[in-house]
């Protein structure tokens, strides 16, 4: 494949290294005007570098929304059955929020977000196979993932773009979330 031409002997320009760049823009500028360009500037390196390691700014973002979600998610749990799965999904659906709160459009980033190869396989299956082993159909599974990560992050895109987080609407999502759950238990066989 080559060398990265911008890269030193120690591989400081490396994905992880740019993901983090790229957060500190994200705060520094918003969402709008962040750009490889302006990344690329910011890295001291050329535009051309950041393409090594991503092939667009689609993905670069991808992998962002990955961080937010890895600094704020608890990690996957090896065994499928432990622990009650209502407290779990809680505890991932208020994750996602603080995950969409943490950074400057956040939640924007989030909303925008496809999961890479390597977190579908790594986590969304080993987290459906915990929610299947509590007795969800995989459907069922698949669906509450999706209805609470939505939840989470809509919640989050509203109170960015309102008055931010308050004691209301701290309460207000606490409310919606054991609603939702609630809901799913209904699913569970």
């Amino acid at each position: 494949m080559g060398v990265d031409p911008d890269s030193d002997s120690r591989g400081r320009l490396d994905r992880a290294a740019i993901v983090d760049a790229a957060l500190r823009l994200l705060d520094e500028v918003g969402l709008d005007e962040l750009s490889t360009r302006r990344l690329a500037a910011d890295l001291g390196v050329k535009g051309p570098s950041l393409y090594w390691h991503f092939k667009n700014m689609g993905e670069l973002r991808d992998h962002m929304a990955e961080a937010l979600l890895a600094a704020e998610l608890p990690a996957p749990i090896s065994d499928p059955a432990s622990g009650d799965w209502r407290e779990w999904l809680a505890a991932g659906a208020r994750g996602i929020r603080r995950a969409a709160h943490s950074r400057r459009d956040g939640a924007r980033l989030l909303r925008a977000w496809r999961p890479t190869p390597e977190r579908r396989v790594r986590v969304l299956s080993a987290n459906h196979a915990r929610l299947v082993a509590s007795g969800f159909a995989a459907d069922d599974a698949r669906i509450a993932f999706t209805a609470l990560a939505r939840f989470a992050m809509g919640w989050a895109l509203g109170e960015q773009v309102a008055e931010g987080v308050t004691p209301e609407s701290e309460a207000d999502f606490e409310s919606g979330l054991m609603a939702l759950l609630d809901g799913l238990a209904l699913r569970r066989r």
